[in-house]
């Protein structure tokens, strides 16, 4: 059993991502006030293109076990494209699309209670104070996916809020159950348009 989650750690820290840095400087948010229903036609129509995702350091949980992971400095290229009317995030590791929809969800928080994780680089919160716009302002979305990886199958979660064209901030989580055990991964995550 012991020899098992290390494993399942490693699978869950690369599945979970590989992002460095967030934003060097931050200016107002553009899209603040464009964060209603009727603004995700013309949102998710900005977002279409090539993003760089840079995931900040997380943890992965289970069996009773926390297990804290860095920031890792490679960096992904996601195609973010429009289906009718869904945001649709893909690269060629996943084995299913991120479909992405607009979020209406209450005000999203990231617990800094728990002493045996560690803290998020930033809290969904800190990012509206950071770009002078509360969170429930900006446009939110919500993707998910699935994989399995090593017999695990793993749930995708991707809470994220579009600061603008070129900046989106997210809290990745991935759950499922491997051997009788639930687990669950979250992390941070930036998303920089390429060339920007």
């Amino acid at each position: 059993m012991t020899e098992y989650w290390p494993k399942t750690y490693l699978a869950l820290a690369m599945a979970s991502g590989v992002f460095c840095a967030g934003p060097v400087h931050a200016e107002p948010a553009a899209f603040c006030g464009s964060g209603g229903a009727r603004d995700w036609a013309q949102v998710r129509q900005a977002l279409v293109g090539d993003w760089q995702v840079i995931h900040q350091s997380g943890f992965a949980r289970a069996g009773g076990m926390t297990m804290p992971f860095s920031a890792d400095d490679k960096v992904e290229i996601m195609t973010l494209s429009v289906n009718e009317d869904r945001l649709i995030g893909n690269h060629p590791g996943m084995q299913n699309p991120l479909i992405f929809h607009h979020a209406e969800e209450g005000r999203w928080n990231v617990d800094r209670g728990d002493p045996y994780k560690p803290d998020p680089v930033m809290t969904p919160d800190e990012v509206g104070v950071m770009y002078g716009c509360d969170q429930m302002e900006m446009p939110r979305l919500i993707g998910t996916s699935s994989a399995v990886i090593e017999g695990m199958k793993m749930n995708f979660t991707y809470r994220v809020l579009a600061v603008d064209r070129t900046t989106l901030y997210g809290v990745m989580e991935v759950t499922g159950t491997a051997r009788g055990h639930e687990f669950l991964a979250r992390r941070t995550v930036w998303l920089r348009a390429a060339g920007n």
